[in-house]
């Protein structure tokens, strides 16, 4: 699952920006400089997390976990698949690639065949990107 600053918490450090390996973390134009986490582009890592000194930065479960559960990447099957984790998009569909044991990248719909896809390619269809997401309401 990807991440999600809460926004009433965020002080604006940017600690969170400087730990993340995909540069999923967006600072924003609002005041406070506030930061946003982009769910195609997290890989869950969760460093940003640990270096988050007010814990404003939790799992958002709308979103399904890399090599995780939802994901076929997951399961034994395709244990020696590699995913590119939404760095890498077919030019075609827009889908994220993945690479085979033989080292070759391809998208799991056009070049692959495959029936199976990643669960946030099928998010993107559904969900726009994120400006600011709003902490719980008190």
């Amino acid at each position: 699952m990807s991440h999600t600053v809460i926004e009433d918490l965020c002080i604006g450090c940017g600690a969170c920006d400087y730990s993340c390996p995909t540069g999923a973390l967006t600072k924003t134009d609002s005041f406070l400089g506030l930061f946003v986490i982009d769910p195609f582009t997290c890989d869950d890592c969760g460093l940003c997390v640990g270096k988050c000194p007010v814990l404003a930065i939790e799992p958002d479960p709308a979103w399904p976990t890399c090599h995780g559960h939802g994901c076929p990447l997951g399961s034994k099957r395709m244990a020696d698949v590699e995913c590119a984790i939404w760095q890498q998009r077919c030019p075609t569909c827009g889908s994220t690639l993945w690479r085979h044991a033989d080292g070759a990248w391809g998208c799991a719909t056009c070049d692959l065949g495959s029936r199976v896809h990643c669960p946030r390619d099928r998010m993107l269809s559904i969900t726009d990107k994120p400006s600011v997401i709003a902490g719980p309401e008190h």
